[in-house]
This record gives structure tokens, sequence and C-alpha cells, in this order.
């Protein structure tokens, strides 16, 4: 009986898909080298990160980065504009800069802030913009959208992670923000691409394009049953 009331649940949730989604549901389809992946994004966990990786993803920010760090049994990172080049030995390290975090005319105004000061001496505001750190009580499980970070709390900015397996070590210190709703079987294929001994990969792995989706409509059916499933068991 228990089986058949999840099955008609799971029906029920399926046909009313197009139309089930909350007022702040947002998704976004990464397109990578390997494949698609579809993230449904938590504002109501981190807000502030939500905000800046859209933000990212909706002015390109994203499209030709690579996933520089890949460990099997753990996770894949990406984000770092440094990724963009043929140089592998700064990646990981980069950022977006405060102009790339704000919109058209607020950056132009930091740019001419920043040309001021430094007509008077003073160092320009040309350096990393850092997200304030939201740690939450969402575990990071496989599937797990978050971001990355170095050792002061509040240092974020571009970088972020998709969790491969359990990852218990990283709850509650690193911002979880979002999950896989479809594409796992992709991250799977980019965690065990073949890599150096800084875990970048030989290959590089793209991602072309990120496209924010406000409702299910442009959901393909394997997408579209697999946010189904999601909503049923969460």
């Amino acid at each position: 009986m228990k089986k058949i009331l999840v099955s008609l649940l799971f029906i029920a949730v399926l046909s009313t898909a197009f139309t089930a989604v909350a007022q702040d549901d947002v998704f976004v389809l990464m397109d990578t080298s390997k494949g698609e992946i579809l993230i449904h994004m938590r504002p109501d966990l981190a807000p502030k990160h939500v905000e800046n990786f859209l933000h990212l993803a909706d002015t390109g920010f994203y499209n030709g980065t690579c996933f520089h760090r890949v460990i099997p049994g753990f996770m894949i990172q990406g984000g770092d504009p440094n990724s963009k080049d043929e140089d592998r030995r700064n990646d990981g390290q980069g950022g977006p800069l405060w102009k790339d975090v704000v919109s058209a005319g607020d950056a132009a105004l930091l740019t001419e802030l920043s040309e001021k000061l430094e007509s008077r001496g003073y160092a320009g505001m040309n350096g990393q913009a850092s997200l304030i750190a939201e740690f939450n009580n969402e575990p990071h499980v496989r599937g797990t959208l978050s971001m990355a970070r170095s050792q002061h709390p509040d240092s974020a900015g571009s970088q972020f992670f998709l969790c491969v397996a359990r990852a218990a070590s990283l709850d509650k210190q690193y911002t979880n923000f979002g999950k896989i709703v479809y594409g796992l079987e992709v991250i799977d294929e980019i965690v065990n691409t073949p890599r150096d001994r800084y875990d970048n990969p030989h290959e590089k792995v793209l991602i072309k394009d990120c496209k924010i989706l406000y409702n299910t409509y442009e959901f393909s059916e394997e997408e579209l049953a697999a946010w189904a499933e999601m909503q049923v068991n969460e």
C-alpha cells in the first residue's frame, strides 16, 4: 500500500510539475563539455550566495571556465576565471573582481572611483570581491552545490564545487546553496577524468554556458521527471 501511495504521489507531482514551481524557485542549467547539469538553487539557505552565483551566471562570467580540480569520492571544483587560459599554474587562485559582482552602472562608478583613488596615490578598487559566509545546517550530500573558499570563512568569490559523494566534514564549514536535479552521471564522468598530481584534469572540462530558468517549461522530459522525484523524496 505504501508503494502504491508513493507512486500515486509521484504521478500527481509530475502531472502538475509545470506549475509546481514555487515563486522563489530558480534553476541553473549548466552546459559543460561532458553534458548538462540542472541545479536547483536554494536562496532559503544562502540568499547572498545564490544572488552572487546567478549574477555571475547571467553575465557570462562562468562561460569558458573549467573544472580545474576533480577528486573521486569527493567533489569537482570550478568557476575560476584563471582557468580560461592555457596556463594551469594559477588555476584555483582566481575569483571575481568588484566590477564583476555589481550591475553595469555600478561597475562604471567603481571604475571611476578607482581611477580617482589611483590618481591620488591610493590603491584602486581592483581587488577580488569576497562573500560573507552563510553556513547552514543543510548536509553536503551527493549532488550538493557549495562554495569554495580559502582558509578565511568570508573568502568565497566565484569558485564552487559539486559533491559526488557525502562529505560530512564540510557541513557547517562551507556554504551549501543548491543541489543537482539532473546530471549526476555528468559529474561522475567529470570526477573520473584523468588528472595530474594537482587534481587538474589533463583534458579541459569546460563550462560552456549557464542558463537561468525560473520555471520548468524548458526542462526535458528526463529533467522534469527528476524534479518531480526530488519533490517527492524531499
